[in-house]
């Protein structure tokens, strides 16, 4: 007769509007709940002990209806005039009580995809930059740190820092190192990660180390230092005219030398024609429509993520006249530090975190989606 009910709407948003239209109980975590509200989605950890908003990168909008998909363990949210919303939840699924208690744990990482198409010539039939990563083409990593462990790293990377040892980019605070490793036991990337107390996905983009560059000829040392000076020029009058300094400065350093060109453009890959395996018309080849190239709107740059490639090529053309983009991932072009190395070939890899005196270990697959005929 309701005896036994108790009210899950603790810290919720009240006033108006406040309507809850749906509830959700996580079928792999009972613990974990989803409600859909009149400004979003909220979740909870303690069965409805306690809520927090539940919306990157999702504005404040009428959520009417929620689904939990238990194959592909994602959040699908029915919003009100604002499509549809998805999300992956699995590490929130695995967060279980133990878990919680234990104060750390590594998730096991959904399968990574490469997938390529036929090479038609070199050129890409993508008619414009593509600003949306295929969901999969790339490795997820999830991990937890409870409050416990980070203070403890908090305090190792102190005690780094006292005896002068501590790590490059101490001022972002702690970070832990996350090794990638083959079948044979060897170290294929390493990527850093937050420290903190909370949930964490880092992103691997399937790619090895990069190859060590050939050091430059004395007159590609001279053309790219001119370059640069012509860059810096050019720069300071776009900021004259009104363009955005900031990622004005970010897109412009891909000519002196002062951005990292993979931090800019992500994990792309050459165009039809580039990477794996060079002329061999049977090898697998990453997707060209998602590649640098294809078409590109005039005007906003953006503050993060990738650059406008329409702006790319009209600050190109500025700073080397006649050559454009065509010399800016070439050598003695200014062309920047960076640039990812060769993918991965398919196969089973170690993923390994080490917080302090503990390590945890996952296994991520990488697999490989070849073109159909």
């Amino acid at each position: 007769g309701g005896d036994a009910f108790r009210s899950i709407a603790a810290n919720l948003p009240t006033g108006a509007p406040d309507f809850v239209h749906v509830v959700r109980e996580d079928p792999r975590n009972e613990s974990l709940l989803f409600v859909g509200t009149d400004v979003g989605v909220y979740g909870s950890l303690d069965r409805g002990g306690s809520w927090r908003r539940f919306m990157e990168s999702m504005p404040a909008t009428p959520v009417h209806d929620l689904r939990i998909h238990p194959r592909d363990r994602e959040l699908i949210a029915g919003t009100h005039g604002r499509s549809i919303w998805i999300v992956d939840i699995a590490p929130l699924q695995d967060l279980t009580a133990n878990v919680l208690a234990d104060g750390a744990a590594v998730f096991e990482p959904a399968p990574a995809f490469q997938f390529g198409e036929e090479a038609r010539g070199g050129e890409s039939y993508g008619q414009a930059w593509f600003q949306r990563p295929t969901p999969g083409a790339s490795g997820r990593i999830s991990y937890y740190i409870g409050d416990e462990v980070a203070e403890a790293l908090a305090a190792e990377e102190e005690g780094g820092e006292e005896g002068g040892a501590g790590p490059a980019g101490a001022s972002r605070g702690p970070r832990v190192e996350i090794t990638i490793s083959d079948a044979q036991g060897e170290v294929v990337s390493t990527l850093g990660g937050p420290a903190g107390a909370g949930l964490h996905t880092v992103t691997w983009n399937l790619q090895g180390g990069a190859p060590e560059a050939e050091p430059l000829s004395p007159s590609e040392r001279r053309d790219s230092m001119m370059v640069a000076e012509r860059a810096r020029f050019v720069a300071d009058s776009l900021v004259e005219a009104g363009w955005e300094e900031a990622p004005l400065r970010r897109q412009i350093g891909l000519f002196t030398g002062e951005t990292d060109r993979q931090a800019l453009f992500g994990g792309g890959g050459g165009g039809g024609g580039g990477g794996q395996g060079g002329g061999d018309p049977e090898a697998f080849r990453e997707r060209p429509g998602e590649s640098v190239g294809g078409g590109g709107r005039r005007g906003g740059g953006g503050g993060g993520g990738r650059p406008d490639m329409g702006r790319m090529r009209e600050l190109a053309d500025l700073v080397r006249p006649g050559v454009g983009m065509r010399g800016l991932f070439g050598r003695g072009g200014g062309g920047g530090r960076g640039g990812g190395g060769e993918l991965v070939e398919p196969g089973s890899y170690t993923v390994t975190i080490k917080l302090g005196d503990r390590t945890l270990s996952r296994t991520l697959v990488v697999e490989r989606v070849e073109a159909s005929r």
